[in-house]
């Protein structure tokens, strides 16, 4: 094994040792390949124009009929309005471990994104990030809870 090898296995075995994770909120852009975190400056509450809140079944990121005309409804409003930019926001309830419901709440916002975006808004407007368990509606230990939790939310801003 050459150096870099070395150093590069020396850095995973310690940030495994040590507990190193991805950071409890992950932003991911339209670009597949680009997670980051969230920056403060890019996206105010303040801002919102409308909210919407689409629920799924347990485990599954599925759009049924009634999310999908919402979808179509809010790509119609931004094509009308093109300064109109999302964010959708995926979460799950308490149950799976931290990383799975990060990428579960990453799927369910991608599956609402990809719908918007193959109803012509372009793909620069939208912003989808996962929060996974992080930021529960319902505190809850109980289906009623979490089927509350398990859920996107897209603001128009």
């Amino acid at each position: 094994m050459n150096g870099l090898a070395v150093f590069f296995a020396l850095g995973i075995a310690l940030c495994s040792v040590s507990g190193c994770s991805v950071g409890p909120i992950l932003e991911k852009t339209s670009n597949e390949s680009q997670v980051s975190s969230v920056s403060a400056g890019s996206y105010k509450e303040s801002v919102i124009k409308s909210s919407s809140t689409v629920y799924f079944a347990y485990d599954k990121y599925n759009l049924g009929e009634e999310s999908l005309r919402e979808a179509r409804k809010i790509a119609a409003q931004m094509k009308k309005n093109t300064s109109l930019r999302i964010r959708i926001e995926g979460h799950c309830d308490e149950r799976g471990t931290r990383e799975y419901n990060l990428a579960l709440g990453e799927k369910r916002a991608n599956a609402i994104s990809e719908i918007l975006i193959l109803n012509g808004v372009s793909s620069r407007r939208v912003n989808v990030v996962s929060y996974g368990e992080e930021r529960p509606v319902s505190p809850g230990s109980n289906e009623t809870s979490w089927s509350k939790n398990r859920r996107a939310v897209l603001k128009i801003y």
